[in-house]
C-alpha cells in the first residue's frame, strides 16, 4: 500500500492517506519517464467519504 499525505477529507482523522490513482494517470503510472510527485497528490475536498466503522 503506497500512502501519502492526507487531503481534506481525511487529515482530521489520520496523517496519511491511502494514495488514489486517478484512471486518466494510469498510462503515466508506468511510464518511467514522468514523475510520481507530478501524479501521487491528494484528492480534492468532497471526493472521499469518510463513515464511522465498528
Amino acid at each position: 500500500m503506497l500512502t501519502i499525505e492526507p487531503g481534506p477529507d481525511i487529515a482530521p482523522y489520520h496523517d496519511r492517506q491511502i494514495a488514489i490513482l486517478n484512471r486518466s494517470d494510469w498510462a503515466a503510472w508506468l511510464d518511467p519517464s514522468v514523475s510520481s510527485k507530478s501524479i501521487l497528490k491528494s484528492m480534492p475536498e468532497g471526493t472521499l467519504s469518510v463513515e464511522r466503522v465498528g
